[in-house]
């Protein structure tokens, strides 16, 4: 190891650069984490798949901590995985691995890589340096991705600049990482605490979902209150992409009777202002319709002159903010209630938008669990 810096110097600057590179990765929003513009040239980006996405769980970690090795200290070689390899700027890799990318592994990455506590003393890295040497190729279970990554090890080494595509390589490992994590199932805790799904509808709901998220939440949240009540005959919703009058809806939400008439009419909306109440109060004065709920996520009016407002169109009204409506009524109900409720936004979410929609919240909720179960 370089003279220069000391193990632990290395240790402290490697676990900065992870956070950062993960900090920034993390800026991806979910929807896009598919079509998202790689770090890397085609033919690297590709060989990083191969090994992310390999059999061979010690290649994903040594991919990882090679690279993070030479983005932090460029005099390190990022070919040599033990201290005594006869190549300069050697170092041993299975100390830096422990000690810096399986604990971010275990506190980040759901396991992702694989959940190892020790990955360097798996057969394929046990050995002074990675190489192309034919006799090592043969002693490979999966040679093709061992080849993979000498080939993106051996391009950082080479490069003009290979501090520089260090780095580049490190965020599109990460772009993979966290692309398999989009993808893992999140297991629900026995019971959702109020504060638990409190947090998790706020985060969610503060991104950018061109009005589904609201939406989804609310139409879960009718879903499953009208499953255990029975109050309305059927509660009907689409995705807020399908236009109201071609899909014959007058509200966002609709809860019907037995002969299709509708009971409760609901707007759901991200910011609600007085405009937009006037705007559907006069619809639903001309359609007949008697007891409207306005759900918003922001209400920007206050609430005393909006009821102000209502009084001149002679229908029920309510109006509620999202968050603390779904709390309410959970709360009103059972807390069995707040578990069905996610698994129900997720079915809703996966229906009107596909995996994409799905993974947005699914990262949310396995945010918010994380840090609820490591606090």
């Amino acid at each position: 190891m370089s003279n220069r810096r000391m193990p632990q110097d290395l240790i402290r600057g490697a676990q900065r650069l992870l956070q950062s590179a993960w900090d920034e990765v993390l800026t991806i929003p979910a929807a896009e984490l598919e079509t998202a513009s790689p770090f890397v040239e085609e033919r690297l980006s590709k060989d990083i798949e191969c090994i992310m996405n390999g059999h061979t769980k010690a290649l994903k970690y040594a991919l990882l901590t090679q690279t993070l090795t030479k983005a932090t200290d460029p005099q390190l070689n990022c070919l040599a995985l033990q201290a005594g390899a006869a190549i300069k700027g050697a170092f041993d890799a299975r100390s830096l691995c422990k000690k810096v990318v399986v604990p971010f592994e275990q506190g980040n990455f759901s396991n992702a890589l694989g959940g190892s506590s020790d990955p360097y003393v798996s057969k394929p890295l046990r050995r002074p340096e990675i190489t192309r040497e034919d006799k090592v190729i043969r002693e490979i279970k999966y040679p093709e991705e061992w080849e993979a990554l000498y080939r993106v090890l051996s391009a950082i080494e080479t490069a003009p600049k290979p501090q520089e595509l260090a780095t580049r390589v490190l965020r599109q490992i990460l772009l993979e990482v966290r692309r398999q994590i989009s993808q893992l199932s999140v297991s629900l805790p026995t019971s959702i605490s109020t504060e638990e799904l409190r947090n998790i509808l706020r985060e969610y709901l503060s991104q950018p979902t061109l009005g589904m998220g609201p939406q989804a939440v609310t139409y879960a949240l009718l879903e499953v209150f009208n499953k255990r009540t029975r109050t309305f005959y059927e509660v009907t919703s689409a995705s807020p992409t399908t236009a109201d009058a071609p899909a014959g809806r007058l509200a966002d939400i609709e809860c019907k009777d037995s002969n299709g008439t509708i009971r409760l009419a609901i707007y759901v909306t991200q910011r609600l202002d007085l405009s937009k109440l006037e705007y559907e109060l006069r619809k639903c004065k001309e359609k007949g319709v008697t007891n409207v709920l306005f759900v918003a996520h922001e209400i920007a009016v206050e609430l005393e002159k909006a009821y102000s407002e209502t009084t001149r169109y002679d229908i029920n009204v309510a109006i509620n903010r999202l968050v603390d409506l779904v709390l309410s009524i959970t709360v009103l109900l059972n807390s069995e209630m707040r578990r069905e409720l996610i698994d129900e936004i997720r079915r809703v979410l996966s229906k009107w938008g596909g995996s994409s929609a799905e993974r947005g919240f699914n990262e949310v909720l396995r945010q918010v669990l994380q840090m609820t179960y490591q606090g």
